[in-house]
């Protein structure tokens, strides 16, 4: 029987499924939402892109550090550090409220309020003396360790010279009210603050004056402390990772509030074609 090589195979139909054409009310809404979900990205993307864009430049910044460091960033939380500092200020007022009460004698509130700024200028130093302290080592590696000796001695030059005028007033107000001095409660009536300073500073310190320079010094010490161990000993790490952590928080803000305006979009769509293929 002869072999037929020319005969072609029999022809193959194959049937695909055509989606149905939508009603032109449901492909209105598909389009609408399309558009409105494109407003969306327009709206969040630019700025998801930013945030990004920094975020990898914040990124680099650390790992260089790092890689120099050979370590993680070492700080603790401004909503510790500050609140302490500002507390350390606190406790310098019934300290030396006393020390002013000779030249505020009608006025105590004044008193207490110049009490408060010395407090805060202390505090203020002590935060300065910890943080040149604390990168005193990485400002010698950099060739800067001059200059930071410089700040380092204005800093306490600054702090010894307020202690110690404190402490002086300090002991003058009580030299006042243990041994009135006749004339210079008369200098003080007649208003003389410059000639009753001068008669207060001219005493010199005595066992009362050294225990209170004492106490401002401790709390000097405590604030001085605070900021050492609070600060990250290279000047750059700190700020940078607390920005990658501001950036990160930022990013996951704006996703957040980008999912919820989607997720509204997508429900109010499917409503409305669930309404539509309802009619139809």
């Amino acid at each position: 029987m002869a072999n037929d090589s020319g005969a072609r195979p029999p022809l193959q139909v194959v049937y695909h499924d055509v989606a149905p054409e939508l009603p032109q009310e449901q492909r209105i809404e598909r389009a609408s939402h399309d558009r409105l979900m494109g407003v969306i990205s327009a709206r969040f993307g630019p700025v998801r892109q930013h945030l990004e864009t920094q975020l990898k430049g914040v990124e680099k910044t650390i790992s260089d550090i790092k890689a120099d460091e050979n370590r993680e960033p070492r700080y603790s939380s401004p909503f510790f550090y500050w609140p302490f500092l500002a507390a350390l200020a606190l406790c310098e007022v019934p300290v030396n409220r006393f020390s002013f009460e000779l030249f505020f004698r009608e006025s105590p509130t004044m008193a207490m309020i110049v009490a408060g700024l010395i407090g805060v200028v202390l505090m203020g130093l002590a935060h300065g003396v910890g943080l040149v302290t604390r990168r005193m080592g990485y400002s010698a590696r950099s060739g800067f360790p001059v200059v930071s000796a410089v700040w380092l001695l204005v800093f306490l030059g600054m702090i010894a010279a307020l202690v110690y005028g404190v402490s002086v007033l300090r002991q003058g107000y009580l030299t006042f009210v243990q041994q009135p001095d006749p004339t210079f409660a008369q200098m003080l009536d007649s208003q003389q603050f410059g000639q009753a300073a001068i008669k207060v500073f001219e005493g010199g310190l005595g066992p009362e004056g050294w225990i209170f320079l004492s106490i401002n010094l401790a709390i000097v010490v405590v604030g001085v402390s605070a900021s050492y161990f609070c600060h990250d000993p290279h000047p750059d790490y700190e700020k940078v990772d607390r920005e990658r952590r501001r950036l990160t928080k930022f990013i996951g803000v704006l996703e957040a509030r980008r999912g919820k305006v989607e997720a509204r979009e997508k429900d109010r769509h499917a409503r409305v074609m669930r309404r539509l293929g309802a009619v139809h």
